[in-house]
């Protein structure tokens, strides 16, 4: 990966948690309002995070139909900061030990705005806004500790 490729870092505050402090089990609900006039979304499912991964699966509910659903990602340790990568091996983000984290990504002419707050070892929350020509939704998910 080149630095043109390398996620953005992480912009916050004060330090929080080793990273491993995260490693485990968790349970997982997700809102998502859809701002192009879709149906409200709610994820609820199950997270497990190890040392090099991240693997979320559940069931989404859109208007009356709920469907099975998932994702993965990689993680790679660099120091205090974590790779945040798509299963295919592409950079997504980078997370760092702060409390409160704000990350960007960009995904074509998609523009991908996170917010990260760990709350301590047992729980944190991850919110995103997305614009761009082809999305425009926001999403907050909560993680507790299984």
């Amino acid at each position: 990966m080149n630095a043109i490729d390398r996620p953005r870092p992480a912009q916050g505050d004060a330090p929080a948690l080793p990273a491993d402090a995260f490693i485990g089990s968790w349970h997982v609900r997700r809102t998502v309002i859809d701002f192009n006039g879709g149906p409200p979304c709610v994820f609820s499912g199950q997270a497990v995070v190890t040392a090099d991964a991240f693997t979320e699966s559940g069931e989404i509910r859109l208007g009356d139909r709920t469907l099975p659903a998932s994702r993965s990602y990689r993680l790679e340790r660099l120091g205090d900061t974590i790779l945040v990568q798509r299963a295919d091996g592409s950079a997504f983000i980078s997370l760092d030990g702060r409390a409160s984290q704000t990350v960007r990504h960009d995904c074509g002419s998609d523009v991908y705005i996170g917010r990260f707050l760990f709350r301590g070892p047992d729980e944190w929350a991850e919110g995103w806004r997305v614009k761009g020509p082809r999305k425009n939704y926001a999403s907050l998910s909560r993680f507790s500790r299984l």
